[in-house]
């Protein structure tokens, strides 16, 4: 039976077929991120981030379905990193392991741009949240 940590282990262990798979989804940067990165930590789930190529077509499920084909784990949670808002793409991101990089610099550009992002909107969250309380 198949754990986060062995499917993480599984796309760590065979770049290459990573590296097909993301060439065919048109992925340019794809982290683990999450409880599976915490060593205290019993993840139920493995945390995927996914940035796609802003020009090519999107096949989020086909992408998953390729990552639990590879890995043998169902339990994948896909995240992807292209419009999706600042604090999940900062948490997908900074501290995040990279596991496949179709550019050096991808993840880094990405990192700091969503840092720079959730730092540049934290007023107005804390301000939707001030009035939440209200």
């Amino acid at each position: 039976m198949s754990t986060p940590g062995s499917a993480l282990q599984r796309l760590r262990d065979d770049p290459s077929r990573l590296r097909v798979l993301c060439d065919e989804h048109a992925v340019i940067l794809l982290t683990a991120f999450g409880s599976i990165l915490r060593p205290a930590a019993e993840p139920h789930d493995l945390d995927v981030g996914v940035l796609f190529n802003y020009t090519a077509e999107r096949d989020v499920l086909g992408l998953r379905d390729g990552l639990v084909a590879l890995t043998g784990y169902e339990g994948i949670d896909l995240v992807v990193l292209n419009g999706a808002g600042p604090v999940i793409r900062e948490r997908a991101l900074v501290g995040a392991e990279v596991l496949y990089e179709a550019r050096k610099s991808v993840h880094a550009r990405a990192a700091i741009a969503a840092t720079m992002e959730r730092m540049d909107t934290d007023w107005l969250r804390r301000l939707a949240l001030e009035e939440l309380a209200r």
